[in-house]
């Protein structure tokens, strides 16, 4: 049987590739999410009725 030295040698590079996938995908979800809100927030270009009210 090997022992754990060789287990984690063998199984690290595949375990890396899956982290750095997950955190590809994360942030390709994140970047979304945050084009989203910047649309949101631009899209509202009308001034509160605060604003706009001038007694």
């Amino acid at each position: 049987m090997a022992n754990v030295r060789e287990m984690v040698n063998v199984h690290l590079p595949v375990v890396l590739k899956v982290i750095n996938s997950a955190a590809l995908v994360a942030i390709a979800l994140s970047s979304l999410c945050a084009a989203e809100s910047l649309k949101e927030m631009a899209g509202q270009g009308a001034a509160p009725a605060e604003i706009i009210e001038t007694d």
